[in-house]
């Protein structure tokens, strides 16, 4: 074979390689991007499903901007009666977007995701009424810490 045939053929397998590797057509690189997610509507900070003040699954930032909440809280809303609010900490300030919540989450050791605390002692607590439910959670899916970095069940 001459030289070029072989740097040719080098050539289209691994072009055909980086191809398959890569898919370009699925989006690489991107985070629900074009072409990245192919899933509609929001989703909480857990990556869940998010469902209205009235039991309508929410399909898209038209929800948040019908109601005047900044579309930086994705998912991470509490609902008033039939009304969706923003989450409030334990000194009664609004989150305005999850990366205030995350880091909130963070500074007293939360799970992600919870967005009702208790307040009665001054430092935001699990409510006892979610408490099982937030054990399974965080037993699966643990959101939480350690002094060296590696996740673990923040209950």
């Amino acid at each position: 074979m001459k030289p070029f045939n072989i740097c040719l053929s080098i050539i289209i397998a691994l072009t055909s390689l980086t191809l398959t590797a890569c898919d370009p057509l699925k989006g690489y690189g991107q985070e629900a991007g074009a072409g990245g997610s192919k899933r509609s509507g929001l989703q909480n900070a857990r990556g869940g499903d998010v469902w209205g003040c009235q039991g309508e699954q929410i399909s898209g930032l038209g929800f948040l901007d019908r109601y005047g909440l900044p579309r930086e809280i994705g998912g991470n809303f509490i609902c008033d009666g039939d009304t969706p609010k923003l989450p409030k900490d334990c000194q009664g300030k609004e989150f305005r977007s999850e990366a205030e919540l995350r880091a909130y989450w963070e500074k007293y050791q939360l799970p992600v995701g919870l967005i009702h605390f208790d307040c009665t002692s001054g430092t935001p607590r699990i409510p006892a009424i979610q408490l099982e439910t937030w054990k399974q959670d965080e037993k699966y899916d643990p959101t939480c810490k350690d002094a060296r970095g590696r996740k673990r069940p923040c209950v």
